[in-house]
C-alpha cells in the first residue's frame, strides 16, 4: 500500500535527482522543471509567513482590535516598494529603502553604541604579537582603501590601498571558503537521503 511518506519520499527523490542533473547533462527540461518548484514552493513559503506572521497580526490584531491606526503610515510606506514595478513611479521605491537604511544605522549607533564601540575598540590592540599586528595593519589598511576623499593618491596611500585590497581578498576567499564547506554538507545530507531513506541501502 502506498503511503503519503512514500510520495513524499518519491518526490523528494525526484526533485533532488532533477536539480543533481545540470551537473551531469547541463541546462535540460527536468533541471528547469525542478528549479521552477524549487523557486515558485520557496516564494509561497515565504508570502504565507509573511502574511499570517507580519499581515494578518498587523491589520487584524493591532489595527482593528487594538485600534493602533498609526500602523497604517508604516504600511503605507512598505507598499511603496511595489512602485518598482512601474516605470513612471519606480523612484517612490526609494523612500522606504533609505527609511530601512536609516533607521537601521540610526539604531545601531544611536540606540546600541556599546555594541559598536566594542568593536571599534577591539581593533586597537597592544603590537606585542603577530595576530594583533596583523589585524591593526589589515583595518587600517582596508580603511585607507576606501578613504575615497582623498584627490590626487600618493604612492604611499596607494600602496597602503592595495595591501588593504589584498586583505579584502584574504577575507572574501574564506567567507567563500566556508559556504563551501556548508554547501558540501548540504550536499552530503541529499546523498544519505537518496542511499538511506530512497533506496533504503543502509
Amino acid at each position: 500500500m502506498i503511503t503519503l511518506q512514500t510520495v513524499q519520499t518519491w518526490l523528494a527523490a525526484f526533485f533532488t535527482l532533477g536539480i543533481f542533473s545540470l551537473v551531469l547533462y547541463g541546462d535540460n527540461k527536468v533541471f528547469r522543471i525542478c528549479e521552477t518548484f524549487l523557486v515558485g514552493v520557496t516564494a509561497a513559503n515565504g508570502i504565507v509567513l509573511t502574511y499570517h506572521n507580519y499581515i494578518r497580526s498587523s491589520i487584524v490584531t493591532d489595527i482593528a482590535e487594538k485600534h493602533r491606526f498609526s500602523l497604517i503610515i508604516p504600511m503605507l510606506i512598505g507598499l511603496l516598494m511595489y512602485s518598482r514595478l512601474t516605470k513612471a513611479y519606480g523612484w517612490l521605491a526609494r523612500v522606504p529603502a533609505s527609511l530601512c537604511i536609516g533607521v537601521g544605522a540610526g539604531y545601531a549607533f544611536a540606540r546600541r553604541p556599546a555594541f559598536t564601540l566594542r568593536l571599534i575598540q577591539s581593533t586597537f590592540l597592544k603590537l606585542n604579537n603577530f595576530n594583533n599586528i596583523v589585524l591593526v595593519i589589515g583595518v587600517a589598511s582596508v580603511l585607507a582603501y576606501f578613504y575615497f576623499s582623498v584627490s590626487g593618491k600618493s604612492k604611499v596611500h596607494s600602496g597602503v590601498s592595495l595591501v588593504g585590497r589584498m586583505f579584502m581578498l584574504v577575507s572574501f576567499g574564506a567567507i567563500f571558503g566556508t559556504g563551501v564547506m556548508g554547501k558540501v554538507s548540504l550536499l552530503l545530507g541529499r546523498i544519505q537521503f537518496l542511499l538511506f531513506d530512497w533506496l533504503k541501502l543502509g
